[in-house]
């Protein structure tokens, strides 16, 4: 089974910090619900990676962060998309977050029943990659979001495709 998890702050979501504290803020990125609507089509399940950030800052609770995934989750189902899980990771400013995160993702990949060499991790920063590339998976930087200044940054996992955007991806991975 090919599973794609995708990072919600700035790949799907426009808010690449996940600072919006009220769900009407919380809007998809340009052509990303397509692009999952198409990578569905084309036989992948979609789990989405997200922080605990706006829980951590206190900006909102876990129901004011389940109507943002909602809002979401609503846009990619109007689109013709679907996401199959959310999975929770620490926040990228939290100690010990690789670990942590390398589980969620460990965890979310036995559930799926899906293989790390059959997953791909698509995300906008560092951060975000290096649990995935701890567990074996595919990683691939989109430039949106922060994406632009982790590729500067070059502190990329060894092996991660950058492609412009979400889009990009979904017709390389199905085309």
């Amino acid at each position: 089974m090919k599973l794609l998890i995708v990072d919600r702050d700035g790949v799907v979501s426009r808010d690449p910090d996940g600072r919006a504290a009220r769900a009407e803020d919380w809007h998809c990125v340009p052509g990303s619900a397509a692009a999952l609507s198409r990578l569905v089509h084309g036989g992948w399940r979609v789990a989405m990676m997200a922080d605990r950030g706006p829980l951590a800052r206190g900006t909102t609770d876990m129901s004011g962060l389940l109507a943002m995934h909602g809002r979401l989750l609503d846009e990619i189902g109007r689109a013709g998309g679907r996401v199959d899980a959310v999975l929770f990771v620490p926040a990228p400013d939290a100690p010990g977050r690789t670990p942590d995160a390398a589980g969620s993702i460990e965890e979310t990949l036995s559930r799926m029943q899906a293989s790390p060499e059959s997953t791909v991790v698509v995300a906008d920063d560092a951060a975000d990659l290096e649990p995935a590339h701890a567990t074996g998976c595919r990683t691939m930087l989109v430039l949106s979001g922060r994406g632009r200044e982790a590729f500067r940054a070059g502190r990329l996992p060894p092996g991660t495709v950058v492609r412009v955007d979400l889009a990009a991806i979904a017709a390389e991975l199905a085309p």
